[in-house]
């Protein structure tokens, strides 16, 4: 299934979307926890940041752009109480998706919002044998559950059998949205069926970081990186700038510099024997050129390019000795890595 070029009228500058931040972060979180949705599930206790984006999320489709650890899963919790609740409360039979990439992440977000809202959930990827399934049996899938947690591979076959319908979803959850870019089942399932639907439910992705891809080299191209997922998620991006709170649960590997200074080592001994022995395999692999050997095919030249390597090795290593300390001349000596030679001798 082919589908034009979405038009992006989500694009927007840096500056714009801290201005729509700012507006956002007028609302005033409040200072108590919120309740269980029911005697099986507990209380959450968000932080007052959690409190920020949950507001916001309610109100408009968000991308949560937090670091690794502040609890964006629980931004998630909160939502999926806040609109399951008041779907049940209106009769109405929709169902919240909850999309992970890997099977990992979906046994673990499953668990979690199984213990902590009190809905009927169940977990679906490739292993239980859903591949398999027939209309009937998604039906009873959903008829039984409210929460349906599973890989973005699941949800778009399951949409394309005509087995769901994202009309009867009243919020989908991303997470690890970033991913949403090229071929990958997220932007199939968002430029196939979402952005073709009447009825569309809401969107809340989670990331660390909206920009993965290579080749960025300005804001230009972040920008772009950025209003390209917002456009296909059909969210803003929305982010905290006080990052007070947030450090205190972030968490950081504690750095230690040390410095090498040149002018304490002494490597002459060393380098007039790694001289001596650069030199004696240099000529050994220059008899080697005029020997009988040579005759056979590309021998010749695979002895100047040996040669050579080993030249271009011996200036590396000497480079690190005087510039960098021992112990990277000892990496550098055994690394299989060529491109870290190379970035070496830049």
């Amino acid at each position: 299934m082919h589908s034009p070029e979405l038009a992006n009228p989500l694009k927007r500058s840096f500056d714009e979307m801290n201005l729509k931040r700012d507006a956002d972060d007028d609302s005033n979180p409040p200072p108590s926890p919120l309740p269980s949705s029911s005697s099986s599930s507990k209380e959450l206790s968000p932080r007052s940041y959690q409190w920020k984006v949950f507001e916001v999320a309610k109100r408009r489709n968000t991308i949560a752009v937090l670091d690794t650890g502040t609890g964006k899963t629980m931004i998630a919790l909160m939502l999926i109480r806040e609109i399951g609740q008041a779907v049940k409360a209106d009769g109405r039979k929709l169902f919240i998706i909850f999309l992970a990439p890997t099977v990992h992440l979906v046994n673990q977000q499953f668990k979690v919002i199984k213990d902590s809202t009190g809905f009927e959930v169940e977990e679906y990827y490739g292993a239980k044998g859903v591949d398999e399934w027939s209309a009937k049996s998604w039906e009873k899938e959903i008829s039984e559950h409210d929460v349906l947690v599973m890989t973005p591979q699941i949800l778009l076959d399951a949409l394309r059998k005509a087995f769901l319908s994202l009309e009867t979803v009243c919020l989908m959850i991303v997470d690890e949205c970033h991913r949403a870019t090229g071929n990958h089942p997220y932007t199939k399932i968002m430029k196939e069926f979402y952005h073709k639907s009447v009825d569309k439910p809401k969107i809340f992705g989670m990331t660390a970081s909206p920009v993965i891809r290579k080749g960025v080299s300005s804001s230009m191209d972040c920008e772009n990186q950025i209003s390209e997922l917002e456009s296909i998620l059909d969210c803003q991006i929305y982010t905290i700038e006080d990052r007070t709170e947030l450090e205190v649960f972030i968490p950081s590997a504690k750095e230690i510099n040390r410095f090498y200074d040149a002018s304490q080592f002494h490597n002459l001994d060393l380098k007039a024997k790694l001289k001596s022995s650069w030199s004696k395999f240099d000529n050994l692999l220059l008899n080697l050129q005029g020997s009988p050997m040579t005759q056979y095919k590309d021998m010749d030249d695979k002895l100047k390019a040996l040669r050579k390597r080993l030249s271009n090795d011996h200036a590396k290593i000497l480079y690190c000795l005087d510039d960098l300390g021992l112990i990277c001349a000892y990496e550098v000596s055994f690394s299989p890595i060529q491109g870290l030679l190379s970035f070496l001798m830049l």
